[in-house]
């Protein structure tokens, strides 16, 4: 249960006018629940357009993302001037006319075309001497401030109604539009100020591509979150189901973290989702992929838009696109594009045109001398496939299924309040945990597990320890199953743990004792696990230490 971010991406966020860009990342920070965000560029409340919101791990290179070229549409407001720069603020200057002519304000306008060097305004988050400039001038005081060499790389302009003008402009990191407008206005002896502003683009994000804050909320309650992801810091990806993350697809992912060193870049698995129900939950696997050293996993849902994407657009939209792929690790059975055209073959003929690298490996058998050497598996000599994994745990062969995961085959969730049974009338207090319903699952039955439990609702602390569970429908205590009662997993811990309502808990089923079953009533209940389940679970964890 180690800590770990719920998203790890950037997200390519529409700021509407009126909002700081404090305020977006406060908002998404609460329908997000996460605690690191951060943004790239900032835009001023009247502004709108593209704001880079960074989640999670992406937040390490979030200044990066601010440094590409950006592009916005602004409208100028000639003979006015201001405090701040735009039409929010106080006048400071009026002019009464003439109005220069439109040859003179085009040729002011062109002549910044190049590099300059801007004075920032006083209404900005610049620092001076560790503060920022607007809370001097909230203060009523004026203070030094050196000028900045910036770059215009174009300016266009797109209508010229004096004394309105409005333009479309390229330009570099730390360029403000306001002070361009002032400069040009200070050029042509009339003063002015900005009236209006969009951002229109930063790097390779696009306004076009921007998403709106009540998109990720749809996306949140829907849990398509990660379909908006982007990444901006060049990566070596693999692509598949990945089902299980079992022992097979670790050493792909071992030989990804080595291409990734190899080349200096970061590490991204893109895991397909095809609908089915998997081993573990999308929350868990994330955290086992982190827990493997992968830097970025982002989920895909296998949408009818996805199905029917050639993989020419697959690999220009989302694997460089999106993903900035410079390396793929990946299977020889790889695929992806319409009719699976994105195979190894594709991949090679594409490489040198869009700039990566092609590592392909054979599929891993359990008879694997690293894998042995790894992780101490005494497996006949198969193919590993998350199937062979699903049959393990079909078959309730936990001990096998623990060697193809690496791990015991775990379920983690908050402890809730029973119907207080096994407290108060059989002597055996348990934890209850809801299991959701969409995971491939052990058979209902009683298992010897490790439970894992975080100190406190805010502490990281875990403490272990041995037990005994159920997992299924309970039908001795809610009698017939077709009641439609909710699936739960009661752990009965050996040993004191204390109030554990509203912990979190994993729990590790280690082996299986014996199918669930419906008694005559409770004492018999009783007699089984007295008399059978718990010298069975006890019987094991005195052979195995």
């Amino acid at each position: 249960m180690q800590q770990h971010y719920k998203y790890n991406g950037l997200l390519n966020i529409y700021k509407e006018a009126g909002w700081t860009s404090m305020d977006v990342c406060a908002r998404l920070r609460s329908v997000l629940h996460v605690k690191k965000i951060g943004h790239a560029g900032t835009l001023d409340p009247m502004a709108e357009g593209v704001l880079p919101v960074a989640l999670g791990r992406a937040t390490k290179s979030i200044d990066s993302v601010g440094e590409g070229i950006k592009e916005y549409r602004a409208g100028m407001l000639l003979g006015k001037e201001t405090d701040t720069e735009d039409v929010t603020g106080t006048v400071t200057r009026t002019h009464e006319g003439p109005w220069p002519s439109e040859e003179a304000v085009r040729e002011a306008v062109m002549s910044f075309v190049g590099g300059y060097d801007q004075l920032s305004p006083m209404y900005s988050a610049r620092k001076v001497n560790g503060k920022k400039l607007y809370e001097y001038a909230r203060a009523g005081i004026e203070v030094e401030r050196k000028t900045r060499s910036v770059s215009i790389y174009s300016i266009e302009i797109e209508e010229m109604d004096l004394p309105h003008v409005r333009f479309r402009v390229q330009c570099s990191q730390g360029t403000y539009i306001r002070s361009l407008c002032r400069d040009i206005g200070e050029k042509l002896g009339c003063g002015a100020c900005m009236e209006s502003l969009v951002r229109t683009q930063v790097g390779s994000f696009r306004i076009e591509d921007a998403v709106r804050i009540s998109d990720v909320q749809e996306a949140e309650a829907r849990q398509r979150v990660d379909a908006l992801l982007r990444v901006s810091a060049p990566t070596a990806i693999s692509i598949g189901k990945f089902d299980g993350t079992h022992i097979g697809h670790q050493a792909l992912f071992k030989e990804l973290r080595r291409t990734a060193e190899k080349h200096h870049l970061r590490t991204l698995v893109l895991i397909l989702k095809f609908g089915r129900a998997g081993v573990l939950s999308d929350e868990d696997r994330k955290q086992k992929l982190y827990d493997l050293g992968i830097d970025y996993c982002i989920e895909l849902e296998f949408t009818e838009e996805m199905k029917n994407m050639s993989a020419l657009d697959f690999l220009e939209k989302i694997l460089i696109g999106r993903f900035h792929m410079k390396a793929i690790v990946a299977g020889k059975d790889v695929s992806f594009g319409r009719g699976k055209a994105g195979n190894a073959e594709f991949l090679y003929e594409h490489a040198e045109k869009y700039g990566y690298t092609v590592d392909l490996i054979d599929k891993v058998t359990t008879g694997d001398a690293e894998l042995k050497s790894m992780h101490g598996a005494d497996l006949d000599s198969r193919e590993i496939s998350s199937t062979m994994l699903r049959e393990c745990l079909k078959n309730g062969e936990m001990e096998r299924a623990a060697e193809l995961l690496g791990a015991p085959f775990s379920l983690a969730g908050t402890v809730v309040r029973g119907k207080g049974y096994a407290t108060s009338r059989m002597q055996y207090p348990t934890m209850n945990i809801e299991v959701p319903d969409d995971l491939t699952l052990p058979p209902f039955g009683v298992y010897a597990v490790r439970a894992e439990i975080r100190g406190s609702r805010i502490s990281t602390d875990v403490f272990a320890v041995n037990g005994i569970a159920n997992l299924g429908e309970r039908p001795t205590v809610n009698g017939s199953i077709e009641g439609g009662s909710r699936l739960r997993l009661e752990v009965h811990a050996f040993g004191e743990i204390g109030d554990c309502y509203g912990r979190e808990v994993r729990v590790a089923f280690l082996k299986f004792i014996r199918p669930e079953r419906k008694f005559e009533d409770l004492d018999a209940l009783m007699r089984e696990i007295r008399e059978h389940d718990l010298p069975e679970a006890e019987a094991y964890f005195r052979d195995n230490g």
